[in-house]
């Protein structure tokens, strides 16, 4: 399965939002590479892209990335604030998927 920036959006909730979906587009790759090169190319089909697992973490990664581009932590108005989603990193359960692809030592 082969993520595509729409595939995010409906992710998100925001189908035919232009944003999410040019956002998505530019970060796509990214995560897609990072998660490439977590699992040394394991999982991955020259024609077919990344597993249909792979893929689900590929999706969710770009969404907390497209939701908050700007890596912000917190925004907030007066004494009123609020708590940002950041893609700092894999959630415990897209680890636990990219360490069935993940080649480690014996």
């Amino acid at each position: 399965m082969l993520p595509l920036p729409f595939d995010v959006a409906e992710f998100l909730g925001a189908v035919g939002d232009a944003t999410v979906v040019a956002r998505a587009e530019s970060h796509l790759p990214m995560v897609t590479a990072m998660v490439k090169a977590y699992t040394h190319g394991a999982g991955f089909d020259a024609v077919l892209g990344p597993a249909d697992d792979l893929a689900l973490v590929i999706i969710a990664s770009t969404a907390r990335s497209v939701r908050n581009p700007t890596h912000n932590v917190t925004e907030g108005v007066d004494d009123y604030q609020v708590r940002l989603g950041v893609f700092d990193g894999w959630t415990l359960p897209e680890l636990a998927v990219l360490h069935n692809y993940r080649r480690r030592a014996a």
